[in-house]
């Protein structure tokens, strides 16, 4: 079933967000207020609408409350990304993923209820420099509440045997979400999935104990 995604603001990181989950056969809804925005991604998403994201009414006539996930993705306009993520959370959405441009900002986007929040600019410089400084780190995405999605190509030893069988989640505290296998994220996976060769784990975790495996592997 396709998860219903509505994204609001298209910016740099929220067109790069919106096109890539319609690539990967979301729904997605893109809102902006800049109707020339609308237009360039109108044919890279399944619905395109122009309308002021802080605006409660606009939201509501879009029923922003049937959507599962919202991505609040305007970051340099705090009023605007509060102002969305309260809309949000007041009307119901399952979940609600926003923006932040510091550490201040993701503090007031959690108390009035985002779900998580993202630093786009500091991930990525994060992720060059240590593609830099190591060329076989592992791929890392920061969430400001602690949370940590990594991932991890598999160790030869670990082919043809499940996660069960090598008591992963015991050893390394992180929880397996899925596996990238051939291009594709596979994400219907079971504890007894035997692991190939050239996969790539995709697992979630605490901060602390994504750099610990990041250490070990």
């Amino acid at each position: 079933m396709k998860r219903n995604i509505i994204v609001l603001g298209i910016g740099r990181f929220g067109q790069a967000v919106a096109t890539k989950l319609f690539e990967k056969g979301a729904y997605v809804t893109a809102v902006d207020a800049d109707y020339s925005k609308i237009e360039k991604i109108a044919n890279y998403v399944s619905t395109a609408i122009q309308a002021d994201i802080t605006e409660e009414d606009a939201m509501k006539s879009l029923g922003i409350s049937n959507y599962d996930v919202a991505i609040i993705a305007t970051g340099a306009d705090l009023e605007a990304s509060i102002e969305a993520t309260l809309i949000c959370k007041d009307s119901g959405v399952g979940e609600v993923i926003a923006k932040a441009t510091s550490s201040s900002h993701a503090r007031i986007l959690e108390k009035i209820g985002a779900d998580f929040t993202v630093f786009p600019e500091q991930d990525m410089g994060a992720r060059l420099a240590r593609s830099i400084a190591d060329p076989n780190s592992i791929e890392l995405l920061d969430f400001s509440n602690n949370i940590s999605v990594i991932e991890i190509p598999v160790k030869d030893k670990w082919v043809n045997h499940s996660l069960s069988e090598l008591n992963f989640r015991n050893k390394f505290q992180m929880n397996v979400v899925g596996f990238l296998r051939n291009g594709q994220i596979l994400m219907d996976i079971n504890s007894d999935t035997p692991i190939e060769k050239d996969d790539i784990l995709i697992l979630i975790g605490s901060k602390e104990n994504a750099r610990h495996i990041e250490k070990s592997i």
